[in-house]
């Protein structure tokens, strides 16, 4: 079986997106985000993919909107389901393990039930937004991994880096 993952950084109120923007500056993330999606296919919204400006480089970008039929650089399809039936042959095409899903909240909602991994960047904040992440129990998952990150120059806020495992 083949991993479908979320990645997403989101605070304590699970404010994931404000005016098609990420709402702080983390740049320790921004890199673990790249190190993580680089070499694998990484499926987005629409909006997500306006708000980043271009397909992503070194990665198998797919897209799902119902309003854009063409983008250069990606593949484009109008539904989850076209997206996610397609990303599995290709998996199997070019041996690769992981599918991540990297927003935004209409995709993270609609995928998070065929989801078997999370890479959460919890955000030590309270900020107000217009884009979340759905609620997940998290006694159906088990933390296989956890790093922290404190607050600089770099980075608006601490936070900490999990991966869990959807138990079984």
């Amino acid at each position: 079986m083949k991993i479908i993952s979320h990645v997403v950084a989101l605070s304590n109120n699970n404010v994931i997106g404000v005016n098609n923007d990420l709402p702080w500056n983390l740049k320790r993330d921004l890199l673990h985000f790249k190190e993580y999606t680089t070499n694998k296919i990484i499926i987005m919204g629409r909006k997500t993919y306006e708000s980043i400006g271009r397909p992503l480089p070194n990665r198998i970008n797919y897209v799902v909107s119902r309003t854009i039929d063409k983008i250069e650089g990606a593949f484009v399809f109008d539904s989850i389901d076209g997206a996610i039936c397609d990303a599995k042959a290709y998996c199997v095409e070019l041996n690769l393990e992981e599918i991540v899903i990297i927003g935004g909240g209409f995709l993270f909602r609609d995928t998070i039930s065929i989801t078997n991994k999370l890479v959460l960047t919890k955000v030590d904040c309270e900020i107000d937004g217009d884009v979340f992440y759905p609620e997940v129990d998290l006694t159906d998952w088990t933390e296989i991994d956890s790093k922290s990150f404190m607050k600089d120059s770099d980075n608006d806020f601490n936070f900490t880096v999990s991966t869990y495992d959807r138990v079984r």
